[in-house]
């Protein structure tokens, strides 16, 4: 690819994320009013049904559980396997008020399941990153129990336990994901700081990735990819 200056745009929970490149090399934030030779945006893909290639295309789409994985989740992904060569396992990206939890092998997103623990983590006030590892176990051991777990939590606004119950549902329903297999962490943030601690308490095979300098990443994937077509 030319050395030529682009910027790449995406939204990403009503914001407008932008970031200036040169060829295939980040340069940095795209200033308001920015000039460059081409300007790439990312959401007006169509969306795609997994399992599907990770590069080209917009959100991902799934109805067994139905799903919807915004373009914003899908650039980080393709960003890991631009970085990670050959990258097989589970990868967890941590965006706004969702999880989402997705198989990837040879550069294909295969299926994914998602989760509003950020959503009620928020509700509740547990903002991480601080995380009781007791409280993770034993919703983690009996999820059944999750739901006067919180209750009790809250009564004490326990922050740290209000955190470790819903990760600990969390990994319960996503054990066949993430059993063995290697798991990418995607986020930023106390929740990345909140999950990573939970996520070792367990024992993961966890590889921690910055959740924008994937998405940088996966622009230069998507942009070599429609320049080499």
């Amino acid at each position: 690819m030319s050395e030529q200056h682009w910027i790449g745009v995406v939204e990403e929970l009503g914001k407008r994320l932008a970031w200036e490149f040169a060829g295939d090399a980040v340069v940095g934030v795209a200033q308001d009013g920015a000039a460059a030779a081409q300007v790439v945006t990312f959401d007006e893909g169509p969306v795609q049904t997994v399992p599907t290639s990770l590069v080209a295309g917009g959100a991902l789409q799934q109805s067994q559980p139905q799903g919807l994985l915004p373009m914003a989740a899908r650039l980080a992904l393709a960003g890991l396997c631009r970085t990670q060569k050959d990258w097989d396992g589970v990868a967890c990206v941590v965006l706004g008020d969702r999880s989402h939890w997705v198989q990837i092998s040879a550069d294909e997103a295969v299926s994914f399941q998602s989760y509003l623990s950020p959503a009620l983590a928020a509700t509740l006030g547990a903002k991480g990153p601080e995380i009781d590892a007791d409280a993770l176990g034993d919703t983690l051991s009996r999820p059944e129990r999750l739901a006067t777990q919180l209750s009790s939590a809250e009564l004490t606004r326990d922050s740290a336990r209000l955190l470790g119950h819903l990760l600990g549902a969390e990994l319960a329903a996503t054990r066949p994901y993430w059993l063995g297999q290697r798991v990418a962490l995607i986020a930023e943030g106390p929740m990345q700081q909140g999950y990573a601690a939970g996520f070792k308490t367990q024992g993961l095979m966890l590889e921690q990735h910055d959740l924008r300098d994937l998405q940088q990443q996966g622009m230069i994937a998507f942009n070599t990819q429609h320049n080499a077509v």
